[in-house]
């Protein structure tokens, strides 16, 4: 039987998960691919750290070259993370004719242009499943499931951290530092979780899937991007009050032949599925304008689910390299289609809005409000206003509108909190009615 020679960038949590799947369904893996799949070098930070599990005939560097420059080595896996390195080493990986499988979210994102046109322009054979919404097939279902469709919206909770944080604070009332720190407890978050908490990795997630969704290279930094940090367990009780659920979504979908994308904390209807998502689960909504709308759920991160994404991967591209059929090209559509795409500006986006103010309680003020608004064309649909536990202190008045131009709103927004009787910026939340 043929063996398919692998080497690997980095055995950490990931890259330990698929030494052991490698190594526990090698005999299965064997039976679906004609093929011994083994893993013969490493390239690691630290090559003389212990590990947790038997590396057996693994040998392990910290130079890159101990596998970019082996001949031998037919699949490359890069679990290192960061950019600058993964970079040179998928781009080097490509022009030797190795299959490449990555979960770099962040350098495809970033690097999107760079990254995707060498693949085409080498026909390479590139993976990278693991890099959005872990053990969730999400990817292989745009390129090959919905391959007839054409993808009309992409959505979903696809940071595991955040998630968590958010349904703490709805199920048990806790604050948002207080949910961090039991989600840094139990491991779901980083030290520094910033990447997590202000968006940064939902949006990294959610570029990569617009760009087969979609049928592009997206430029990263056209991406508007919000985190949960501003969220307060008042907002999580009021939304509740009307029938809603905070999550931090990312969502993109075409636009009279426009793109829009965008991640940040949105109310979500609770008889919607991607409202019943709690803890550190992920799940992915995509809509094909013949398949309808398809949920996808699942364990978002971890080493195993990760892993089997990975391991997917690489049977999915040793079939296809054995086969020597023609490969699926790496976004889905052939070389000559692929095209640079625009993101519509936030300023465009309609919406509807939640806005909660606190405001001196007097005689004038919610005629005010609605006056102010209504000069910005943004329409009420419903209201409530709420004292708070000190007596004489501000009260809250609570806004859901009707459909409004995300520039209409931020300008409206602007006047109101220079009045005098706006006692603190007024909270402004996104409403995703569908």
């Amino acid at each position: 039987m043929k063996q398919i020679k692998i080497g690997i960038f980095g055995l950490g949590t990931v890259g330990g998960g698929v030494v052991e799947q490698l190594r526990e369904n090698r005999e299965l893996l064997k039976a679906r691919t004609g093929t011994d799949l083994v893993i013969l070098k490493a390239v690691v930070a630290n090559p003389s750290k212990p590990r947790p599990f038997d590396l057996g005939p693994i040998e392990v560097s910290g130079d890159p070259n101990f596998i970019l420059d082996d001949p031998e080595i037919d699949v490359v896996i890069e679990l290192m993370g960061g950019v600058t390195l993964a970079k040179e080493i998928l781009l080097r990986s490509f022009v030797s004719g190795k299959t490449v499988i990555t979960a770099n979210k962040a350098l495809l994102a970033e690097c999107a242009e760079e990254v995707f046109e060498a693949a085409y322009e080498h026909h390479a054979l590139l993976g990278f499943e693991a890099a959005v919404a872990g053990a969730i097939p999400v990817i292989r279902v745009i390129k090959e499931g919905l391959a007839g469709d054409r993808i009309t919206e992409v959505s979903g909770i696809i940071n595991g951290t955040a998630n968590y944080i958010l349904t703490s604070m709805s199920k048990k009332g806790e604050d948002f530092q207080k949910a961090l720190g039991k989600a840094q407890e139990k491991g779901y978050a980083e030290a520094d979780p910033t990447f997590d908490v202000e968006g940064v990795d939902t949006a990294h997630k959610l570029l990569v899937l617009m760009c087969i969704a979609f049928g592009g290279i997206f430029d990263f930094k056209e991406l508007y991007t919000e985190g949960i940090t501003k969220i307060e367990p008042v907002d999580i009780e009021i939304a509740a009050g009307f029938g809603y659920v905070i999550k931090l979504l990312g969502k993109a979908k075409e636009v009279g032949g426009k793109v829009e994308g965008r991640v940040h904390p949105t109310l979500v209807p609770e008889d919607q599925m991607l409202a019943s998502v709690d803890g550190a689960f992920n799940a992915v909504k995509l809509s094909g304008n013949f398949s309808g709308p398809i949920v996808s759920y699942g364990r978002g991160a971890g080493a195993r689910p990760t892993a089997s994404a990975v391991v997917a991967d690489l049977v999915s591209l040793v079939r296809q390299r054995e086969s020597e059929t023609s490969p699926v090209p790496p976004l889905s559509l052939m070389s000559e289609k692929l095209k640079h795409r625009k993101l519509m500006p936030m300023a465009e986006v309609l919406s509807e809005y939640y806005l909660r103010f606190s405001v001196e309680d007097k005689v004038g003020v919610l005629a005010e409000l609605t006056r102010v608004l209504g000069s910005h064309n943004i329409s009420i649909a419903s209201m409530i206003q709420r004292s708070r536990s000190e007596e004489g202190g501000p009260v809250f008045v609570v806004f859901f509108t009707h459909e409004a131009l995300e520039r209409d709103v931020v300008e409206a927004l602007k006047t109101l909190d220079q009045l005098p009787f706006i006692a603190q910026p007024t909270r402004m939340i996104r409403v995703d009615p569908s």
